[in-house]
Parts: C-alpha cells; structure tokens; sequence
C-alpha cells in the first residue's frame, strides 16, 4: 500500500491517494484548505481555466465533461495545500462480468451493414475483440469474466415447469475468473465457448439469465461491483422452468420474469446489469429498456419507449443501426469502460464532515504535463468523469482507455478545490 502525503499525491493504477476537500458541519469556508481561501487557477499571472462545455464566467448550467491542459501553476494550485483538506488512500474498484449470450438460431440470420456476415458472425468476432482480446486489447487482467452461452442443447420443452437444466446446459458455463494476461487460461475458456458456439432453435433467456446469476455470479467470492451483460436478438420462448404452454417453442412468452429478476439483482445484491437489444430484438425494446432502468445502468435522459422519436431507449437498442458491427462494438466499449478498472472508491470522511462533490478535480499526467478532466452531468460521459450514487469517481470510456493505453501515465484526484467555478446548477 502506497504512503500517504499531505496533499493530493499522482500515483499510477491500480493505487491512488487523494487529497479530500470536505465541508464542516460546524464551519464551511467555502472551499478553503489548511493554507487559506484557494487562490483562483492561474493566480500570479495566468487566466483562470475556462472549463470545455461551459460559459466561463457563471452563466453555465452544467458541466458536460472534457478535458483542458493546465499550466504547471495552475496544477500546482490544486495539488498544494491551498486545497488539499484531508487525505485519504483510494483504490480502483475491480469489477466482475458475467456475460449471458442467446445463441439462438435467429442470429444465423444477416446482419445490416456487415457486408453477408449474420448477426453471430458480428457478434462473435466483437465478443472475440472486446472481451478475450483476439484483435484487440480485451478487458485488463484485473477484472474477472465469466459467461454463458444459451440455447447451448436442443431444449426439452415441457408444458410443465421443470428443472432449468432441461433448457440450459449448464456444464459449459464459464465460471467468472479474473482474466489474466494475454493468452490466460480464463481467456482461453471464453474464447473456446465463443468459438465453439453451436446455434440452436429456442429463446430460454430467463432460465439462462437465472442460472448465469445465482449458480455463476453470485456465489463467486469477490469484493468488487458485479455486472451482468444479456446480449439477445429475440423474444423468450420459454419460460423459467423450461416450460411453456403448448410444450413448444414456436411463441413468445412474459418477459416480465426476466425483468423482475433484474431488479431484484441490482436491489438485494447489487448487482448491474447491461442490456443489448440486437437486430431481431424490436419486441423486446420496451421491456430491455425497463430492466436497463431497474438493473442500474440506464443512461441520464433515456425512455423505456425510447422517447419522442424513439431513438432514446434505456438499453443498447442495436435495431435500427446501419451498420450493426460499429453499433456492437461502440455499445461493448460503453459497457467494458464501466466495467474496466477506472473506478475509485475512497474512504469516508472524518466525522462531522462530509464531501462536497463541487471541490472534486481528476488530472492525469503523462509526464510532459497535466490535463484537468472535467467532470460529466450531461447525457452520454465519452470524456470526462462522474461522480456515481454510491460516491465513486468514474471516469467516461474516452477517458479510461486513454488512461489503459498509456503504461507511464498517473491520474491525480484532489478534493478541496472549488472546480474553478461555482458549483453549476443541472438545468
């Protein structure tokens, strides 16, 4: 564990200390630290920083994210003791990623905009890419991943609820590992299930989703946030228990089950869960979204019936993109920069303190200077920061993977300086 300092100190992942700038219930002095009221940035010569997204002078109503170089005076005022007010260690939340795949026949069926290929042949070489790494990065090592591929058997639908396993095999669920370097064994698990993936005739999606979650996930030992992701083309035609009505597989079924679950996932175990509607999904659009909402990770501004133009749905909602291949992969890069380790959790302030969330800066350095990273109220976070419900720093994927891609660069969180402006007021 890294030595605390009295101030905001620069240290590279997976470990950070933060100065923490906090407000005194029994005095607030509006922002000022050890040293004094905080000089404004640029003090002793320089013009304070303009933030990207606002109005500079007061007349802004938000901050909606970017960055901006800052001058070494400018970085030094926010890592001195003009600001810093209380200093605590801070480390990277890891995070855990069950995926839960249909694999159903439907997807043999082409995909817009992928020049012939169906819509499992875009989907496996995205899944490839982002998560093994085949192609690309993958997910870091740090996080841990898991998955389940479904139908993965030909389902012997009763007409009476049964055991899920008749539906879903569950022998060749990959058990959530953290995923190691290139090559790993848990990397090599995902990418055989994915490779090997046999496209089957039904939509068991809530035995799936059910036996992904309680027989895989959930009883993982892990202290970090747990994410699912349902990826799925179709109605259910099944429901949980492997049943349905008729014994067959020719209609759809309630998704409200699937919903239901999903939120109680997110509200009893804290678990999240991502949705991704692909093409073939239309029916599903309107409950997708209300399980995106109920599972955690809606983004500002969404509709479960996708808003006046329908363009606005709370899911990833794949059915209407041109070009399905860019739609999967800008949607599994949102989703993997939530889940990469570009959270920061921090400890609680002292008592009869409490963290003013308008004195928060993250910069990064690379060694040749410092960039302010601002934080993000506003719509879809690309660059940028937020500050979540449960106060950890997340940074926007932009942002993230800038950090990911460059082994020598620090990011620096300081508490205690106003962000050069008064805090803005979300209109």
């Amino acid at each position: 564990m890294l030595k605390k300092r009295s101030l905001g100190l620069a240290v590279s992942l997976p470990v950070l200390v933060l100065g923490l700038g906090c407000s005194d219930d029994a005095k607030d002095d509006g922002g000022s630290g050890p040293g004094g009221p905080a000089p404004p940035v640029g003090a002793g010569g320089g013009s304070p920083v303009v933030i990207p997204g606002t109005s500079g002078n007061g007349g802004m109503s938000s901050f909606d994210g970017g960055s901006t170089p800052l001058t070494p005076e400018e970085a030094d005022v926010i890592r001195t003791q003009q600001c810093a007010s209380w200093v605590t260690e801070v480390e990277v939340v890891p995070a855990m990623l069950q995926l839960v795949v249909d694999v159903s026949s439907s997807m043999k069926e082409k995909a817009p905009g992928s020049a012939g290929k169906s819509r499992w042949d875009v989907a496996r070489d995205a899944l490839l890419e982002a998560i093994v790494g085949v192609g690309g990065e993958g997910l870091p090592a740090s996080v841990s991943a898991g998955m389940l591929l479904y139908p993965n058997l030909e389902t012997g639908v009763s007409t009476m609820p049964q055991d899920p396993g008749l539906c879903v095999n569950r022998e060749p669920m990959v058990l959530p590992e953290e995923l190691g370097p290139a090559n790993s064994e848990q990397r090599q698990r995902i990418r055989q299930g994915i490779e090997g993936a046999q496209l089957l005739f039904s939509t068991p999606t809530e035995d799936a989703y059910d036996i992904a979650l309680n027989e895989s996930l959930l009883p993982t030992r892990f202290s970090g946030q747990k994410f699912m992701l349902l990826i799925t083309d179709g109605e259910p035609t099944v429901n949980g228990q492997c049943w349905t009505e008729s014994g067959g597989i020719s209609g759809g079924v309630d998704p409200q089950p699937i919903v239901d679950m999903i939120e109680n996932a997110a509200a009893a175990e804290d678990v999240k869960t991502f949705l991704i509607g692909v093409p073939g999904s239309e029916p599903n659009r309107r409950w997708m979204s209300q399980a995106a909402i109920l599972g955690g990770t809606a983004p500002p501004g969404c509709s479960a019936d996708g808003g006046p133009r329908g363009d606005a749905y709370c899911h990833f909602d794949m059915t209407t993109a041109p070009d399905f291949a860019a739609a999967l992969r800008a949607g599994l890069n949102t989703v993997l920069g939530v889940v990469s380790p570009c959270s920061f959790s921090f400890a609680e302030p002292p008592d009869g303190m409490t963290i003013d969330p308008s004195k928060i800066n993250v910069l990064l350095s690379d060694g040749s200077g410092d960039t302010l990273i601002v934080r993000d109220d506003v719509g879809d976070c690309t660059e940028g920061w937020q500050l979540t419900a449960d106060d950890r720093i997340l940074l926007c994927p932009d942002t993230c993977e800038r950090v990911q891609s460059n082994p020598g660069i620090t990011v620096d969180l300081t508490f205690g300086c106003k962000s050069f402006r008064e805090p803005p007021i979300v209109e």
